[in-house]
């Protein structure tokens, strides 16, 4: 019981003495307890005012008439030294003697510090969630951070925990990167990484299908026309009826740009072609049928002119796609080649889709690439999954489903889809007009899946702040499903990772890699941390040691922040061993073990905890005793940065301790065994701390 709990226990006995009619309970009364302005008041106020509306008397009335009543039932209380009143304020102040007692020991046995009791209560944290055929890079590191802490820390909590992955092993972009392997690569396949071999296949890939590093107007199905009349509409003078040339036939426009006349050659979006993310079709235009569209120069992405047609030199054909027109080189038929490039990726990706058997064993073999290389990261991280879920291995179960509720009337249908109606919310669609699933499709498979075959009661889904909208739906259609669980699932959403320059992307290829991002820690702390060393420690213990410091720099990196903001990735700052950073924490608990190791063999239980006067050794009992409390607050709020923070401020208190407080020359042995013991339970308490969030601590740095 923390000591706000303590020192509300007996104020709720003494309020309810006062006025009976109080409803409040001990948890209200401590949410209440604060830290007194000015410390010399005391360690913990209680302010009347919060009494002042339910007892309907003065605050410092209440004050007055509750003390005395405070005084009489904390005279039994070994952990509160004395209380107090100031005007409108109950003041207390801990007893750091019988705290010490109680507290250090039960650190030093380890009873403090080990998991909580098991609950009847079931939790499933889906974390990471990488793509195969993509590389893994150190964007990818703050949900393996976030989801690995919370599965220690709901563990310590005493929860049962299934941590789960969902592996992206479908979808276009391992359409593309098959692609790319089977009809552009030409060089050797390398031995190794070659997950991030997948993944520069895939770069590749988009290289080759980004329109615009070939033409200035990366439009398909747009063509030189040539005005052959101009007619004032019969009902709308502003607009102009348009018969257009197209090479082969002609047909009508109805066009409400200006500046064209007859003779003029203008860029024709054809009937199926997409401009401005708008598929183009036959549109009666109050009474004329209107088939296609004469662009602008803003619609070409030329100019910003939205109200005049873009006219063309005359000498340009008729029938020339735009594309080429405005081809970076010259003379190249850059429409006819993109066309064939997105013509070939789609006919790999129905490939896929059909079972075709040559292309699902290339799949097969290559997706087991990107595992490989997934389950190394992961041990190299330390992180461990209870299970693996397979993004194909929901999709068809997705769409019976979503049949099944459409049949019972949960889901409709709208405009040749089928979705779920969502209150407060927009439309989720499920099924395409042509029968194709979606992400929402495969969740819904995947949630049923986690309930029933799982049995859990609570299921946390790791995932970027992109996707919120989509969480929200998902959750409330299960609950339109009649899933119970669905009440009890959680998007702990997270902001992304960022260079300096900006946003990291594998489609763009601006990304820093994991085996990269192990090269440069690897090399960094070696050379700052380690390298003087060399000789008296061996190879293998400094590899060890440079391993388990990358980590602490990057998990900690990684959950030291507000996870609702974005993070800009800086290695420098991340593993400088002062601040608050994750080498300095592992340096604190270094720390403690080499004053342990100087202090030698001592008698424990000759400890005399009273001698702790002093007010730093005040603090850090203190700030030891939070730590229960720390990480059930963080398990509660899903916020791994709580944790962090304590055990920083702990790094801190223990390291203004042992500046202002000796242990190697106390006084007294009595002294030198009490700080000892005091230092050791610091230790505990941060290697404890250190694995929740992941990190391995190390007996000297």
């Amino acid at each position: 019981m923390s000591f706000e709990h303590i020192f509300a226990k007996h104020l709720l006995a003494v309020i309810q003495a006062y006025h009976p009619e109080f409803e409040g309970d001990v948890d209200l009364v401590a949410s209440w307890v604060e830290a007194p302005k000015d410390r010399e008041l005391g360690d913990l106020a209680f302010p009347c005012f919060r009494l002042a509306k339910p007892l309907r008397k003065p605050p410092a009335v209440i004050a007055a008439a509750l003390i005395d009543g405070l005084r009489d039932v904390v005279d039994s209380e070994p952990m509160i030294a004395e209380v107090s009143q100031v005007g409108p304020y109950l003041n207390a102040r801990i007893n750091r003697a019988g705290q010490a007692k109680s507290l250090i020991p039960q650190i030093m046995d380890g009873s403090f510090t080990k998991p909580r009791a098991r609950i009847d209560h079931r939790v499933m944290i889906e974390y990471s969630q990488p793509n195969t055929h993509k590389a893994f890079h150190v964007g990818h590191m703050r949900n393996v951070a976030l989801g690995d802490a919370l599965v220690r820390i709901y563990r310590w909590c005493g929860f049962p925990v299934v941590a789960a992955n969902y592996i992206g092993d479908v979808g276009t972009h391992i359409a593309k990167c098959l692609w790319y392997l089977e009809r552009h690569f030409s060089g050797e396949i390398p031995e190794q990484h070659r997950g991030e071999f997948l993944g520069t296949l895939y770069f590749k890939a988009t290289e080759l299908l980004d329109f615009d590093l070939l033409t200035r107007c990366p439009l398909l199905g747009v063509h030189v026309a040539q005005v052959m009349e101009k007619d004032q509409h019969p009902s709308r003078p502003e607009w102009t009826v348009v018969t257009l040339d197209l090479g082969h036939e002609t047909c009508l426009v109805v066009c409400g740009g200006t500046g064209f006349e007859v003779g003029d050659r203008v860029a024709y979006a054809s009937l199926g072609s997409r401009v401005g993310g708008r598929v183009i079709e036959r549109v009666d235009k109050d009474g004329v049928l209107s088939e296609g569209m004469i662009l602008s120069g803003a619609e070409l992405g030329l100019n910003d002119n939205r109200e005049a047609v873009f006219v063309l030199e005359p000498t340009i054909s008729v029938g020339t796609p735009i594309a080429d027109v405005f081809a970076r080189k010259p003379n190249e038929n850059v429409a006819g080649t993109m066309q064939q490039r997105l013509n070939e990726v789609s006919e790999t990706l129905k490939r896929l889709e059909s079972g075709e058997p040559e292309i699902t064993a290339l799949w097969q073999k290559t997706k087991q690439w990107s595992m490989d290389e997934f389950y190394e990261i992961y041990q190299w991280l330390d992180c461990h999954f209870d299970h693996f879920f397979f993004e194909s291995d929901v999709g068809d179960e997705g769409k019976a489903m979503v049949e099944e509720y459409l049949q019972k009337g949960v889901l409709v249908r709208s405009q040749g889809t089928v979705g779920a109606e969502l209150e407060g919310l927009p439309f989720l669609m499920l099924l395409k007009s042509d029968g194709t699933g979606l992400y929402a499709t495969k969740d819904l498979a995947l949630a049923r899946r986690k309930f029933d075959e799982f049995g859990i009661d609570e299921s946390i889904y790791v995932v970027d702040v992109s996707q919120s909208l989509h969480f929200q739906q998902v959750f409330k259609t299960l609950e339109l499903m009649g899933f119970e669980q669905a009440k009890q699932c959680y998007h702990l959403a997270y902001g992304l990772v960022v260079l300096r320059d900006g946003k990291m992307s594998s489609r763009a290829g601006n990304v820093i890699l994991f085996s990269q991002l192990r090269e440069l820690l690897d090399q960094r702390i070696k050379s700052e941390f380690l390298e003087k060393y060399r000789g008296d420690w061996s190879d293998r213990e400094i590899d060890d040691a440079a391993h388990a410091i990358a980590i602490a720099t990057i998990k900690y990196g990684m959950l030291n922040q507000d996870h609702n903001r974005m993070i800009v990735f800086d290695l420098e700052e991340w593993t400088s061993q002062t601040g608050n950073t994750g080498p300095y924490l592992m340096y604190a608990y270094a720390r403690t073990q080499s004053i342990l190791k100087k202090v030698g063999t001592w008698d424990v239980l000759s400890a005399d905890y009273t001698l702790l006067s002093h007010e730093a050794e005040g603090q850090l009992i203190d700030q030891l005793g939070r730590f229960q409390d720390v990480v059930a607050s963080t398990r509660e709020g899903h916020r791994p940065r709580e944790l962090c923070a304590y055990l920083y401020d702990l790094a801190r208190a223990f390291s203004r301790m042992f500046d202002q407080c000796s242990v190697l020359r106390a006084d007294t042995v009595p002294l030198k065994a009490a700080r000892a013991n005091l230092v050791r339970a610091t230790g505990e308490i941060l290697a404890t701390g250190l694995h929740l969030l992941g990190i391995p601590p190390l007996e000297r740095m």
